[in-house]
């Protein structure tokens, strides 16, 4: 087994993590700043005011855009690079979750290219260099402030870029900031958080058994804050253990170091994101206690080893097919608790588009989806009817 791990992002962790701001900025030597965000929470919780002050006493100019919105647009991305080309911006700061930190990566891609930015997305062309970003994060969840992928959607077209120059060069995570984002999204996120651990957990080849450990561990921790997040979302010490577990969980996969990643429910939910609009962790939720539920027929060994190690489970007391559906079930109660919905229809997805979705993450069947246990079209077709 060999592996390179590599990350360039500095975490600054904690209450008042935002007085340090105007010193990362002068670390990057900043003079032109974009600032990208979306709605007015900037305002109402002071972070706008911070971004200026520290703007204005490092001497730099700053330009925004506050028009981000849940699974970023092309379009957005495009136009905010010709004003940072014509604004010579030379450092870019993110505001929020990953909509808005998946808008800033691309954008700092972009003005290094000469194409058009959608070409590193769709595999045309590879980045080479990038503006430096940086990020304060105001929801947990992703782990997009401390990650080496952006998502964006052209149309009904969702791509993931993912490549180490994203990586931010720093990430500001006051975990106060999270109390005012809306309680939706903030569960959607929570349950993202989850999945996080999860997807890397499935791997069919050759990896460390203390990766495995770790992982566990992780998803663990995430389990219980996010039951504790819906007992009292205001709860203060929770949300920083939700925003400290956001920022180790996607660490450039620390936890997963050595490992083929398998990222399956991600793959199928961008599909159903960009075709319907979905927000992300709605649509993981929906999809994945029936991909758990659908790949154990064949495979059960990882889930029914998690529904031991983390939930519990006696593994003298049932085959791995019943703790393997355990864990499903388990999954599915778990996101109930968030009110979120946990089949296709709830999210008003019409049954008729499963083949068509099918289609689209298969390229027509002839890709497969996931590591673990690749899925062909006809496979994904019926993960979908079973989430129906």
């Amino acid at each position: 087994m060999t592996f390179t791990y590599y990350t360039q992002s500095k975490l600054v962790f904690g209450v008042g993590a935002e007085a340090q701001l105007e010193d990362l900025l002068k670390e990057h030597h900043a003079t032109s700043v974009l600032l990208v965000y979306s709605g007015e929470y900037v305002f109402d919780l002071g972070i706008h005011d911070v971004v200026d002050r520290a703007v204005r006493d490092l001497g730099a100019t700053l330009i925004e855009t506050g028009d981000v919105v849940p699974n970023p647009r092309i379009d957005l991305v495009r136009t905010t690079i010709e004003r940072a080309r014509e604004a010579k911006t030379d450092f870019i700061l993110a505001v929020g979750g990953a909509s808005s930190f998946d808008t800033a990566k691309a954008v700092g891609v972009g003005l290094k290219y000469d194409g058009d930015v959608w070409d590193l997305f769709t595999g045309v062309a590879e980045p080479t260099d990038s503006v430096p970003v940086g990020v304060i994060s105001t929801i947990p969840g992703s782990g997009s402030e401390v990650s080496d992928c952006a998502v964006l959607q052209q149309g009904h077209d969702k791509r993931a870029l993912e490549n180490r120059i994203v990586i931010p060069r720093f990430a500001i995570v006051n975990p106060e900031y999270s109390r005012t984002a809306p309680y939706r999204y903030q569960a959607a996120a929570v349950a993202d958080l989850a999945v996080g651990f999860l997807e890397p957990y499935f791997t069919a080849k050759d990896h460390l058994e203390s990766a495995d450990r770790l992982l566990e561990g992780g998803l663990k921790a995430a389990l219980v804050a996010g039951r504790r997040f819906v007992e009292n979302p205001d709860d203060l010490k929770n949300r920083t253990e939700l925003h400290w577990l956001s920022a180790t969980m996607f660490n450039h996969c620390f936890l997963a170091t050595g490992s083929e990643n398998d990222w399956t429910t991600h793959r199928l939910e961008h599909e159903l994101g960009g075709e319907f609009d979905v927000i992300h962790g709605e649509g993981i939720a929906a999809i994945l206690p029936s991909i758990i539920r659908y790949v154990a027929r064949r495979q059960p060994q990882r889930y029914a080893q998690l529904a031991v190690r983390v939930l519990g489970a006696d593994p003298y007391d049932d085959s791995e097919e019943r703790l393997a559906a355990y864990f499903a079930d388990y999954l599915e109660s778990y996101f109930k608790l968030f009110g979120l919905a946990t089949s296709l229809h709830e999210l008003n997805i019409p049954e008729a588009s499963i083949e068509h979705i099918a289609d689209q993450v298969t390229g027509g069947g002839t890709r497969t989806v996931g590591n673990y246990s690749p899925l062909t079209r006809d496979d994904v077709v019926e993960v979908l009817r079973l989430a129906y």
